[in-house]
């Protein structure tokens, strides 16, 4: 039993050890880092040049030593290429290409130029294309002509014979009449009638349309000797307001009347039912208008100086009565104005008297009169 008992004092329970598993570790190479650039020892390379090239009896081994023996030729050489190249200009000067250090200079000096000009821009621009040319060994192509033998062009025939009588036509014209002359083609083909056209008249002389030909007629007696022009007949037209028409009217009215006047407005209330235009050719003698259809109140009737006495008045408001049978018609006029007489005889009432009606508007200095009668005339 003893010895079983110091067996089991001496026993001391252990505990199997846990083994670890360990990675070999990856081995990094560190390399020194090699020279992107050899360095080559040139010095030892000219000396070795220096010892077999140098001339033991001569010190100079500088450019200027090794230049001057051909130094000479290479002057004969330009020469002969520059005498080659030489050319003669249009004034009959011998001009010849640009030498490189020519080219080189002439860059610099205009490149210093502050506010160079045109030509300077282009002579720079050129030089450098030159210069570039010249590095890149560029000559130039040569045009040379094609070898055909050169044919003559046959004898031209002669001129053949004119006509005696076509020259004698044709001297005889001294004028050519406006239809066919190049001033016609100008102006361009007649005007058409105006829109909206209300009325013709071709019987009406007007105390301007008599002076024009009493001065046409004093000029073909003082001249008989010259060609005067025949003078193109042309009606007074009757039309409604148009846009183009404005500038003109708006003229008229500020001369008969005071200045300021725009009546562009009447081109929004029917202008076919509340206006007419009376014109000659292109030029607006009368105008009357309305404020609009259903308030028939006559704003403006005025007829252009020189075209008075000749009735323009009483067509248009003939018309301007005729597009509106059914409404009556009102106005103001100064009580001085001979207008009174041409509403009287369309049937216009006074139905009242107004003073000082145009104080607002004419000039302190006008003489017309600053009253104003109220005249209607009512529909039956």
């Amino acid at each position: 039993m003893s010895s079983n008992s110091s067996d089991e004092s001496d026993y001391v329970e252990t505990k199997p050890r846990r083994v670890l598993k360990t990675r070999p570790r990856k081995r990094v190479k560190y390399s020194e880092p090699r020279p992107t650039t050899f360095e080559f020892p040139l010095q030892s390379l000219l000396s070795i040049l220096h010892a077999q090239h140098s001339d033991e009896d001569s010190d100079a081994d500088d450019f200027q030593s090794l230049f001057d023996p051909i130094l000479v030729e290479y002057l004969q050489s330009r020469a002969i290429s520059e005498k080659i190249s030489v050319e003669i200009n249009e004034e009959g000067a011998r001009i010849r290409p640009l030498r490189h250090s020519e080219i080189v200079s002439s860059i610099a000096r205009l490149s210093l130029i502050e506010d160079p000009s045109s030509s300077d821009i282009i002579t720079l621009r050129k030089l450098k294309l030159e210069r570039e040319r010249n590095h890149a060994g560029f000559k130039g192509t040569t045009i040379e002509g094609l070898a055909i033998p050169l044919v003559p062009l046959p004898a031209t025939s002669s001129n053949p014979s004119v006509n005696p009588e076509v020259l004698e036509a044709l001297y005889s014209i001294k004028s050519t009449p406006f239809a066919n002359s190049f001033l016609a083609r100008l102006h361009g083909q007649k005007a058409l009638l105006p829109e909206g056209l209300l009325g013709i008249d071709w019987e009406t002389r007007t105390p301007w349309m008599n002076l024009m030909n009493d001065i046409r007629d004093h000029y073909s007696f003082s001249h008989p000797d010259r060609e005067c022009p025949a003078a193109e007949p042309a009606p007074i037209t009757y039309s409604t307001l148009q846009a183009s028409q404005l500038p003109q009217i708006n003229d008229l009215l500020a001369r008969s009347f005071w200045a300021g006047i725009d009546v562009s407005d009447s081109l929004e209330y029917w202008p076919e039912r509340s206006t007419v235009v009376a014109m000659y050719k292109k030029i607006i003698v009368g105008v009357a208008i309305i404020s609009s259809p259903i308030q028939t109140y006559i704003t403006y009737l005025a007829v252009k100086a020189g075209w008075d006495k000749a009735q323009i008045a009483r067509t248009m408001l003939y018309h301007l009565i005729k597009m509106n049978p059914t409404r009556d018609f009102t106005l103001h006029v100064s009580t001085n104005n001979s207008a009174m007489l041409l509403y009287n005889q369309f049937g216009f009432k006074a139905e009242g008297f107004v003073a000082n009606f145009y104080s607002a508007y004419l000039d302190p200095n006008s003489r017309a009169s600053k009253n104003a009668y109220m005249l209607r005339l009512r529909h039956v």
